[in-house]
């Protein structure tokens, strides 16, 4: 016996007696009916090739007992054992067969055994039976140890099984064998290959080790462009996995391994936009804007398509909006996006048929409500983008969808379904503001669904928080994962009466699914400003946050509700950990506060604040918010300069750890300045519900008004400025009159017992006759 066979197979009887023994006690005859040994023969081999194992098992019993001599029986019976899961029966009986042959017969015995194994290893891979898989090759891989395709399906069953680790990939060799050799080996099945990276690529759990070993891996593939899709799908993943707070992680070690796959993958296939796409959109997960936009810079040039450059363009502008300093150049880029979207619909109505993203509409025309307050432009171009968009995306799934149940009889007793869309149904500004209508919603009268957007197929979408506020208090919650269709085609299949949008123009799978019309009835609330889709029936607002005069702008029908658009019944509040004294800030300083990311600071908020700050004396200003550091730094700096004020009264402020943490800090604050044309939203309601004065000023569009309502609704009629001028004075009268800022905080401090704005209860109620009313309404319209 050579060494080259697995210990099973290197049988001493002196060693093994009892099997010894069993040996010696089988019936040695010589002579049988050839006809019957070719009949079992024939019977046993059909058993094992049709899978009927039990049958090949008595077959091969029979002929192992008529001629013992021959062990090729014994050989096909220790298979059979092995494929019905009695593997020390196999092991036993190929034991004794291969100790009773001599060293040629155990080589043809070897041979027909590998073959027979490999033959079964494929049959049940292909018929997706990977315990089985699995366990043949483990046996293969010590028969066969030099086969590299027995390794593949190994690796490929242990991923499907659930077995699959880190170290059985190092241990596989397949690394050594595949990284380092410059000519694929011979009779490697690269198809399996392929199958089995995607597999691991799916398994991964993110990790270094594991990609180093994908990427050595990988060399020989032939389709490395689709290999290089598979490792841009885990980045997102990791990515979303972050945003979503999916599950406990270093997030910034969790955001440089997702751009160590986008490099992966462009080294697999340099010339993939979708890496060096996914690669940007990383960076700004990170806050690197400096990163992404020399990224953003460097793909625009290689890209070939109007639908790839616009989609480059706005991450670009998102880049170098969130880098202060750089206002300029974003404004040149949303020009030229301008003059892509031009293009591009010239280019749709040539040929309506061609494949259109999602981001592509979404991404560039968002930031023209960062730079002006001019909603009859951007609405404009949105409502156009949008109806393409939506008769687009209909033409590709429309078919594949369950129909709109038909309207019946209006039944009483009957409760209205309404869902609730979001990929942030999360520790996020729209989960936070968003979460109490689950608490107060009439049972009795209505359903309220939420559907847990899981954008990157998340291996656990649902956190606590989101288990206490979305899951738990409604009538039911769905986890909806998956493609566009698939989501859609279950959306759908509930039959719902109304379909609510909290995401708007933030998540591009909910703004397909939007487009796809899955209700009687849609709506968008709470998001950023409608998307201008023709299959939205209503925009949810109020009597402040919408102008009278903005019906015309929007494709969508707006729904004012009496109050407010929002209300909160509060906010968790933490233990603060600024104090004055810490920033050498003096006891009796008037302190300002900035709390909000680079994109809302346009200059000419910056001046203003800066303005306020030279006309009051011994007044600081804090500033907060996410952004490259420096950049931020410099950028109010030069302003504070060139308007003579010293950049002494200036601090500038980490990130706090959580949002409780952030609100306490709040408190050092004596007055808060508001951005524009893009205002505060969350950051208003949690400075109002800590009871400090807030200056804000009022525009056109629904982004330059959320404070303005929102200090309305909280029964604040001091600090709204309609101009530049206003502004300034409302900052520096707050800053020079303590006592009016008292009047405000006690005012503040009172309207939490009786104001709209923290009357959550009451909200979910005008909520809730609002969806009555639009139920009427659309009955009426279908019975007519």
């Amino acid at each position: 016996m050579t060494a080259a066979f697995p210990w099973f197979f290197r049988f001493d009887p002196l060693l093994h007696p009892s099997l010894h023994t069993v040996a010696q006690a089988l019936p040695k005859m010589t002579s049988s009916d050839p006809a019957q040994v070719h009949a079992l023969q024939h019977s046993g081999q059909q058993a094992l090739q049709a899978n009927c194992f039990e049958e090949a098992i008595a077959c091969f019993e029979q002929l192992a007992e008529q001629q013992p001599e021959v062990m090729a029986h014994r050989v096909k019976l220790g298979l059979s054992y092995l494929l019905v899961g009695q593997e020390d029966a196999a092991q036993l009986t190929w034991a004794m067969a291969f100790s009773e042959a001599d060293e040629t017969e155990q080589s043809e015995l070897l041979a027909t055994l590998i073959e027979d194994m490999q033959a079964k290893t494929e049959e049940a891979a292909a018929g997706g039976n990977w315990p089985l898989v699995w366990a043949l090759t483990q046996h293969l891989a010590e028969l066969n140890p030099e086969n590299l395709n027995v390794r593949l399906h190994g690796i490929l069953a242990a991923s499907r099984c659930q077995l699959l680790t880190p170290d059985l990939l190092e241990e596989s060799g397949l690394a050594e064998v595949l990284g380092n050799n410059a000519i694929v080996p011979p009779g490697l099945d690269r198809p399996l290959l392929e199958a089995t990276l995607g597999a691991v690529v799916e398994w991964d759990r993110g990790d270094r080790q594991t990609l180093d070993w994908i990427v050595s891996v990988a060399s020989p593939i032939e389709n490395r462009e689709g290999m290089a899709n598979l490792l841009v799908k885990k980045a997102t993943q990791i990515r979303f996995e972050v945003t979503n707070q999916a599950r406990q992680f270093d997030q910034a070690e969790a955001l440089d391994l997702a751009i160590a796959y986008t490099d992966a993958a462009i080294h697999l296939h340099p010339t993939s936009f979708n890496a060096k796409y996914e690669r940007i959109a990383i960076c700004i997960k990170k806050a690197d804007f400096v990163a992404a936009t020399a990224y953003a810079e460097a793909l625009i040039s290689e890209c070939e398509s109007i639908q790839e450059k616009i989609c480059t363009e706005g991450l670009l502008i998102q880049g170098l909006i969130y880098t202060p300093g750089h206002w300029d150049e974003a404004l040149v880029h949303l020009s030229k996006t301008r003059q892509l979207f031009d293009a591009f619909i010239e280019a749709y109505r040539a040929n309506p048929t061609m494949d259109i993203s999602a981001v592509m509409l979404m991404r560039p025309v968002l930031f023209f409500q960062y730079v002006e307050d001019n909603p009859a432009d951007y609405r404009a171009l949105q409502n156009q983008l949008s109806a393409i968009y939506a008769e687009n995306i209909q033409t590709k799934y429309q078919a594949s969808l369950p129909p709109l149940q038909p309207v019946s009889q209006p039944d009483p007793a009957r409760k209205l379904r309404i869902g609730f869309l979001s990929e942030f149904l999360i520790r996020h500004p729209i989960g936070l503001l968003s979460r109490w209508i689950f608490q107060h919603f009439d049972r009795d009268r209505f359903e309220f669904h939420t559907y847990l957007q899981n954008a990157a197929n998340l291996s656990e979408p649902i956190s606590p928080f989101s288990q206490e506020w979305f899951v738990n208090p409604v009538t039911e919650a769905h986890v909806v994962a998956g493609s566009v269709e698939q989501v859609a085609q279950a959306i759908r299949a509930d039959q719902l009466d109304i379909l609510i949008d909290l995401d708007s123009l933030t998540s591009a799978k909910g703004y397909a699914l939007m487009a796809l019309r899955l209700a009687p009835i849609q709506i968008t609330w709470l998001g950023f400003d409608a998307t201008g889709l023709p299959t939205v029936d209503y925009v949810l607002a109020d009597p402040f946050v919408l102008p009278e005069t903005a019906e015309k702008d929007y494709a969508e029908t707006l729904w004012r509700l009496p109050q407010t658009y929002i209300a909160v019944d509060g906010f968790e509040v933490g233990v603060p950990t600024l104090r004055r004294d810490q920033l050498g800030i003096p006891a009796d300083a008037v302190v300002y506060f900035s709390a909000q990311v680079a994109a809302k600071r346009h200059p000419d908020t910056m001046r203003w604040q800066i303005e306020i700050l030279k006309q009051v004396p011994n007044s600081y200003l804090l500033v907060k918010g996410i952004s490259n550091s420096e950049s931020l730094q410099a950028a109010f700096l030069e302003v504070a300069q060139a308007a003579g004020v010293s950049g002494d009264r200036l601090r500038f402020l980490d990130r706090d750890p959580d949002e409780p943490t952030h609100r306490a800090n709040l408190e050092i604050a004596d007055v808060v300045l508001d951005t524009f044309p893009y205002t505060g939203a969350t950051t208003t309601l949690e400075t109002l519900w800590m009871g400090i004065p807030l200056v804000t000023r009022v525009g056109k569009q629904f982004a330059s008004r959320n404070s303005y309502t929102m200090l309305r609704n909280a029964g604040i009629d001091t600090g709204i400025a309609h101009s530049a001028e206003e502004y300034i004075a409302w900052g520096v009268r707050y800053g020079t009159d303590a006592d009016l800022r008292n009047r405000v905080r006690e005012r503040l401090r009172r309207s939490r017992q009786s104001a709209p704005l923290w009357n959550a209860k009451q909200f979910t109620r005008n909520l809730e006759a609002a969806f009555e009313q639009m139920w009427e309404h659309y009955l009426k319209r279908s019975a007519s």
